[in-house]
């Protein structure tokens, strides 16, 4: 019984005998537990069969009733006849009131012959309980005189604060029943006037100037679709599902006006119970300065957010473009923006040291998007995939597309691994703004989903950006209007046979006219380095 626990590492002190085992089911005695009669230390007594002595307990703070059978009490007050329960709740007499209820975390326990003389008794005899006088309120009582009797004829009833029945207090002298209602409500005057000057004291003492006066640059207001000309120290909050009607073509420009003097947040619904994120970029696309994301869900749209801040030493604040400071600026009119678009040819030529979650050798493929406006966040494209080859897969595929603006635009690659199913499973990320992106050959440091940095994971790439419109202004034209027509055309989802048609006819001429504008643009390469060439030979020699 010394070596082996009875229950949940509790290990006998003494052994059982037969002598406690016919104690089973006898009265308790009180002192076994803590000393067993005749000086013996081989008995048990079950802690569950005593009863618990009335004590005497101090009120550690104020208590205010919730209910009539509960006691209201001040701090420092003496509840007698107490009895001890399970539950976290006592029952004792105080200020008259006999056996109510009374949280047992608001009282300790004392010993009787610990109290000073006239704590418990401040009157002595006479005095049968205190009343808190703090809040409460006093008022006359008619009297209703009782033959026979000419004593007690004035009295008042005191009203604490949530006590609707109070306490009736009767003298037979009216002078001094009012002297007593005049000192009653002078002294819960003083309390309440002394409360407040201390709740004054502790605000003026916590509250920094320096930190007040900068309140009134986030002061919250409802948003308003009509009423634009705001104070430019004032924010409205959205939740993602209301912020989505103020997004759209219709007022999409109207939220960005608002946008230019006024702060707006946006945060998730509150139905994404398993803390999901939203797309925050078309809400950065209106001008939204506070776009809040989970942070403990490590998603796409983190990972966008975390390569949009990567700029100004990823102190959380950017500079807003300038595109997004004009006056006609539009997220859904690609012909008002006052930005050159640019020709983005990226060529995957391989990785290094990717690795998969257990065991086995990846299968890699690369994918590359572009996210920013609607039109250029139609761009995806993806690599081959090299079967069980994660240590140095090559790939040498080249992607071109147009941006139509780059002051906006994310790119992110994105490095997956293809099981026996065909289906893809995350390795790593990097995501950059298009403006901080270098041109000619690069190394590209792979992260894990939470965007932190995977160790020797790498992808050699080669960027090249040029002006879309060099040389090709009209072929560029045409291949945005057709990419705006199918833009439109998916959104609506048609499924009739002749919007089918004219879908594919439109994805047709969007090849032709790209591989046009690409012959080009080689044919003027091959026509510069041949011109390159031999003005290098002729400086040769002379």
């Amino acid at each position: 019984y010394e070596r082996h626990p009875l229950y949940r590492k509790m290990r006998l002190r003494y052994p059982i005998n037969e002598e406690v085992l016919k104690m089973i089911g006898q009265p308790a005695d009180d002192g076994a537990i803590y000393t067993p009669p005749d000086g013996r230390t081989d008995l048990y007594t079950e802690p569950n069969a005593f009863q618990s002595k009335v004590v005497t307990v101090k009120a550690m703070y104020d208590y205010q009733a919730q209910r009539d059978d509960e006691l209201t009490f001040c701090k420092h007050a003496i509840i007698t006849n107490v009895e001890k329960h399970d539950g976290g709740w006592w029952r004792g007499d105080y200020a008259g009131k006999k056996q109510l209820w009374f949280p047992s975390n608001y009282v300790e326990p004392i010993e009787a012959q610990t109290l000073k003389k006239g704590e418990e008794e401040g009157l002595g005899a006479l005095q049968k309980g205190s009343l808190k006088v703090a809040c409460c309120t006093v008022e006359k009582v008619a009297t209703i005189p009782i033959p026979g009797r000419t004593d007690f004829l004035y009295k008042f009833r005191i009203l604490p604060q949530g006590d609707a029945k109070g306490i009736e207090v009767a003298t037979d002298n009216q002078a001094e029943m009012e002297e007593w209602m005049v000192k009653i409500k002078q002294i819960a005057s003083d309390i309440a006037a002394r409360t407040q000057d201390q709740l004054n004291a502790q605000r003026s003492f916590r509250i920094a100037l320096e930190l007040s006066d900068l309140v009134v640059y986030c002061r919250p207001i409802p948003f308003d679709i009509d009423v634009i000309a705001r104070r430019y120290y004032e924010m409205s909050s959205f939740p993602e599902n209301k912020v989505e009607r103020f997004i759209t073509k219709k007022y999409a420009a109207r939220f960005v006006t608002y946008n230019f003097r006024c702060f707006s947040r946006i945060y998730p619904k509150g139905t994404r119970v398993d803390s999901s994120n939203y797309d925050p970029q078309p809400i950065w696309n209106c001008g939204s300065q506070l776009v809040a994301l989970n942070y403990q869900t490590p998603d796409r749209s983190m990972q966008l957010n975390e390569g949009k801040f990567t700029p100004n030493r990823k102190c959380g604040f950017i500079l807003q473009p300038e595109c997004m400071r004009d006056p006609m600026y539009d997220p859904f009119d690609v012909q008002k923006l006052k930005v050159e678009p640019q020709t983005v040819i990226i060529t995957i030529l391989g990785a290094r040291n990717l690795l998969k979650q257990g065991r086995g050798i990846p299968s890699p493929f690369v994918e590359v998007e572009a996210a920013g406006q609607e039109i250029d966040s139609q761009n995806r494209y993806k690599t081959s995939t090299k079967s069980d080859n994660g240590l140095n897969p090559t790939w040498n595929e080249t992607f071109e597309w147009d941006v139509a603006n780059p002051e906006l635009a994310l790119i992110r690659f994105c490095v997956q691994d293809e099981d026996v199913f065909g289906e893809p499973n995350f390795l790593g990320q990097a995501t950059y703004p298009m403006k901080s992106m270098r041109t000619g050959y690069r190394s590209i440091q792979f992260q894990n989903a939470y965007s932190e940095e995977l160790e020797l994971a790498t992808l050699l790439i080669h960027l090249e950006v040029r002006n879309a419109r060099d040389d090709s202004d009209d072929l560029y034209s045409s291949i945005q209007e057709l990419r705006q027509q199918m833009i439109r055309m998916n959104a609506e989802g048609s499924v009739m046979q002749d919007q089918s048609e004219e879908l594919a006819a439109a994805q047709t001429r969007l090849f032709d006219l790209t591989a046009e504008r690409g012959a080009r643009q080689k044919a003027k390469s091959k026509s510069v380095r041949t011109t390159a060439t031999r003005t290098h030979s002729n400086a040769r020699s002379h």
